[in-house]
């Protein structure tokens, strides 16, 4: 069998057949080798052709001739997950967030970033395969309802500004307001107010944070904040 073009390699048997390479970039192998065994027995249009630890590593390897990586959101990486989106879609390949997270706020920045889904490690493989085959088509995916659900419930996080979530990482590090205000070249007065408006925020949602931390805590359990 030989690679007719990016991502495809024609199958040794009915003319014209042609498997649709799927990279994946993972900490995870054990759980990587499951999904590749289960995709050849459930999904033969499908093949898992390099697993890689970074963007680098695949671009360096058999993984750049993939047309679909699956990329987990949780792992170690030098960047953020936004770079990696943004190289894997300027290299042409379709970027799936494949995952066990399940706070919105990671999985909604990495669709703006130019995702086109979101797969989640529990759901069946039989809706990872469907999504991928969507993915191609040009859809934007999920791999079963509570992936729709963390893309698309407005109920399940506060939306907070920029602003508030720079101010709420800064806290959450342990920076008081006035280091907070010098760092981000603004009065400590407006601190207190970007802080005062995001506590109204959640209020409006029936959740009273209580104080600053009391916002940290909620930022960070919906993903604002990384843990």
């Amino acid at each position: 069998m030989g690679t007719s073009e990016k991502g495809r390699v024609v199958m040794g048997g009915s003319a014209g057949a042609t498997r649709v390479g799927v990279a994946a970039i993972d900490n995870h192998p054990i759980v990587l080798k499951g999904i590749g065994a289960a995709l050849a027995e459930s999904a033969p249009g499908l093949e898992l052709v390099a697993v890689a630890g970074s963007v680098r590593e695949l671009l360096a390897g058999p993984g750049a001739q993939a047309a679909v990586v699956l990329l987990d959101l949780g792992m170690p990486r030098e960047g953020s997950v936004e770079d990696d989106i943004h190289e894997l879609v300027a290299h042409g390949m379709v970027v799936l967030i494949f995952t066990s997270e399940e706070r919105p706020a990671p999985v909604r920045r990495a669709i703006a970033a130019g995702a086109s889904g979101l797969l989640l490690k529990i759901d069946p493989v039989e809706a990872i395969a469907d999504a991928i085959r969507g993915a191609l088509d040009g859809e934007q995916v999920c791999s079963g309802a509570l992936a729709h659900a963390l893309l698309t419930d407005d109920e399940l996080m506060v939306k907070l500004s920029p602003r508030q979530i720079e101010i709420l990482r800064s806290i959450s590090e342990g920076l008081p307001y006035k280091a907070v205000a010098r760092t981000m070249h603004i009065s400590e007065s407006t601190v207190r107010e970007h802080l005062n408006r995001a506590v109204a925020t959640y209020r409006q949602r029936g959740l009273d944070p209580g104080n600053s931390h009391g916002l940290v805590t909620m930022a960070r359990g919906e993903g604002h904040l990384p843990d």
